[in-house]
């Protein structure tokens, strides 16, 4: 159950910029990335490097400015993305699986996953769904369904995890996406205000 990238401007900045975002990953080493905190949400190793977020555990914004000097092309791309609102590498180690969930986001907000690196049995389920990624194609879906991932393969898996809001007739094809497919939003998990870029060093 996944939206279309080629629908939304920021999904499509994204897979044209992946060979520049691929070249600033490239720089990046094991010690660039740092735990994701939260080890109740996931078994195995999962590895982050955040290059801004606008809701993040504390502590986490120390990272940003240092992410962003060593990935200047990926940053400068997002810089130049209205509605962006949060950008993570994000490493799985073989194993790691993220176990199933809801975001709690602002009702305007999608996720895309561009997939930098992608071994074969890395897959994500969005709904009753199943999918896999294709380099540099996103992956691009409504957090507030029900989804997880796992890297079944034997060596990691890495995406560029972008959240943005979308606005205007962007928002309006969400919505009409939504009514199509019966999305059902809990209410409790819906934020009331869009997030920002204003953490963005």
């Amino acid at each position: 159950m996944l939206l279309n990238p080629a629908d939304f401007a920021f999904t499509v900045a994204l897979e044209r910029s992946h060979a520049a975002i691929r070249k600033d990953l490239d720089t990046l080493t094991r010690d660039d990335f740092m735990v994701w905190p939260d080890r109740g949400a996931y078994g195995g190793q999962w590895l982050v490097a955040p290059l801004f977020m606008s809701s993040h555990y504390p502590g986490i914004e120390h990272h940003f400015a240092i992410n962003q000097s060593k990935c200047p092309h990926t940053t400068a791309l997002l810089r130049a993305i209205p509605g962006v609102t949060a950008a993570v590498f994000s490493w799985m180690e073989p194993g790691c699986h993220i176990y199933s969930h809801r975001d709690a986001k602002a009702i305007e907000v999608l996720r895309a996953h561009l997939p930098l690196e992608v071994p074969e049995g890395a897959l994500m389920r969005v709904g009753s769904s199943m999918h896999t990624w294709q380099e540099g194609r996103c992956l691009l879906f409504d957090g507030f369904i029900d989804h997880e991932t796992g890297n079944r393969g034997t060596v990691r898996r890495v995406v560029l995890m972008v959240d943005a809001c979308v606005e205007g007739v962007e928002f309006e094809r969400l919505q009409t996406w939504r009514t199509q497919n019966h999305i059902e939003i809990d209410p409790k998990l819906v934020l009331v205000h869009p997030h920002t870029r204003a953490t963005m060093a």
